[in-house]
């Protein structure tokens, strides 16, 4: 074995494990160890102890050493550094803080139970930290420095072996290495930017049930159901009493109507008429609707669902125009999109421009450079954004809905056309360019029955993602079924928008069923 290479690695090893239990920050007479963060909730510190055993004891353990017992393990380290720095940026759960407003020798910020350390971001670095990260590099680096003995060793193979199978080397294990690096990398910390927890989702399951199932009546809350079960009657006469007040004095003109405390004396008449002529039965069905509603007002939850018929069929009647909608969107958007993908796509430009010459060569790819910005531009913003700006620009309605998922469906579909017009087998143009077929006939004939099921089949994925798109367009005022759930909402009617859900999963079942069955018949 070449000289240095184990004592390095195991030299590496050590010093991530005795950084781990040196101080990583320090401010006299406080110091902050590996050990120490670990115990305050940074259990991803364990890594490197773990990282420097594992190296150290691959190197001993193997005769034949690879680059890979060196490059995961720092690999590790580094995924765990990523986690501290990016917890220290973008959070403020944790310890560790990172406070950019304070003064700058003040800037890392621990909090170690009741008491609060201010930390130097450079001086107060412990040799702990410096430890680990001198470690974490070495480790990463000795298979460069010592690249040439690695790569001998991975030659010991047999010869048939190694003509069959070519041996990794050190470069190839680099690749791997930083390919794996950037990934791992980017995920830990937008893993912390995000707050991704899932202990979070755990400790929080009660207020899941609460939410879904409704909550446990307190005192007050059964109070206040009793009180509108008390007032049930009462309320309604007082309902009935203000509408034969509106409906007596609609015609009458204003100077010829009564003075307010005269219809006041008539409202309150006519109200204890009503209230003294509504029977046992009458009173009690007020009772239990009041108090149905202030049950359901007060203890919440999506189940069970609303099943009144009357409100069901609201709701169909919306579902209808929620489909319309994304009926007329898709259909729009098919209609732009099949002949624009052919001047997006390379192959179909050839047959509608021919030529070899430098002018048609650099005119085919600008046209199919500026379809394809037109496409970019059209699907860069989703259609919840655009259909928000059609109802500012024409106003309420599906109208603006369908805009909204036309130009964005066009968008998809240009792209996922011509991408698919590109793929095709070139011989069936060939063989139909070269009897003297024109553009039209060459497409017609050859680029559209290779694409078309794609067409048809890209074609419905879109219609059944448009119908759940238009469901929430009407959160903005789009119409559609979207437009109810916003309503109830915001009035608290949870179990009506759990009937509504359920009818939007079943429709959308139904259409993939329907769709299915037309795409078998163009496959």
């Amino acid at each position: 074995m070449e000289k240095g290479f184990k004592p390095l690695t195991l030299a590496a090893g050590l010093m991530l494990i005795a950084g781990f239990f040196l101080p990583w920050l320090g401010k006299d007479p406080f110091y902050c160890t590996g050990y120490r963060l670990v115990m305050l909730g940074y259990w991803i510190l364990l890594i490197f102890p773990l990282a420097g055993t594992a190296a150290a004891g691959l190197t001993l353990m193997r005769s034949r050493p690879r680059a890979a017992d060196l490059l995961y393990p720092g690999l590790a380290g580094v995924t765990a550094l990523a986690v501290i720095i990016a917890g220290l940026l973008f959070s403020d759960s944790g310890a560790l803080s990172l406070n950019g407003h304070g003064p700058w020798t003040e800037m890392i910020h621990l909090q170690d139970g009741e008491r609060l350390v201010r930390f130097h971001p450079v001086k107060s670095l412990g040799a702990g930290l410096i430890l680990c990260i001198s470690g974490m590099f070495m480790l990463c680096l000795l298979p460069l420095i010592f690249r040439s003995f690695l790569d001998e060793a991975r030659l010991d193979q047999p010869l048939a072996f190694r003509k069959v199978i070519r041996p990794p080397t050190v470069l190839s294990g680099y690749r791997r290495f930083n390919l794996l690096a950037v990934c791992l990398v980017t995920l830990a910390v937008t893993w912390v930017w995000c707050g991704i927890s899932p202990l979070k989702v755990w400790e929080n399951r009660g207020h899941a049930g609460e939410y879904l199932f409704g909550r446990e009546l307190s005192p007050s809350d059964q109070d206040y159901i009793q009180d509108q079960i008390d007032r049930a009657p009462r309320t309604e006469a007082v309902g009935r009493a203000q509408a034969y007040m509106s409906d007596k004095y609609r015609d009458l003109p204003f100077d010829q109507r009564p003075d307010f405390q005269e219809m006041e004396k008539e409202r309150r008449k006519k109200e204890k008429e009503i209230l003294a002529a509504m029977d046992t039965e009458e009173i009690q069905g007020l009772k239990r609707a009041a108090q149905k509603d202030a049950l359901r007002e007060k203890q919440g939850g999506y189940f069970p669902p609303e099943t009144a018929p009357e409100k069901i069929k609201g709701y169909m009647v919306a579902l209808v125009e929620t489909i319309a909608i994304a009926i007329w969107g898709t259909l729009l958007a098919l209609v732009c999109a099949v002949p624009v993908s052919f001047f997006a796509a390379q192959n179909t430009l050839e047959i509608i421009l021919p030529g070899e010459e430098f002018k048609s060569g650099a005119g085919r790819k600008a046209l199919s450079f500026m379809v394809r910005r037109l496409l970019d531009a059209c699907r860069g913003f989703n259609e919840f954004v655009m259909a928000l700006i059609f109802v500012a620009v024409i106003g309420l309605g599906p109208y603006a809905g369908i805009l909204a998922l036309w130009i964005h469906t066009f968008g998809i579909l240009g792209k996922v056309f011509s991408e698919q017009i590109e793929a095709i087998e070139s011989g069936q143009v060939e063989a139909l360019t070269s009897t003297g077929a024109s553009a039209a006939q060459t497409i017609a004939f050859s680029v559209m029955p290779q694409v078309m099921p794609v067409f048809v089949s890209y074609t419905l994925l879109r219609f059944e993602s448009n119908v759940r798109s238009a469901a929430i367009l009407g959160f903005v005022g789009a119409g559609g079924i979207g437009f109810l759930i916003f309503d109830k909402l915001n009035g608290y009617l949870f179990r009506e928008v759990c009937t509504m859900m359920i009818i939007i999963i079943i429709t959308v079942g139904i259409i993939d069923h329907l769709c299915s069955r037309i795409r078998m018949r163009f496959i």
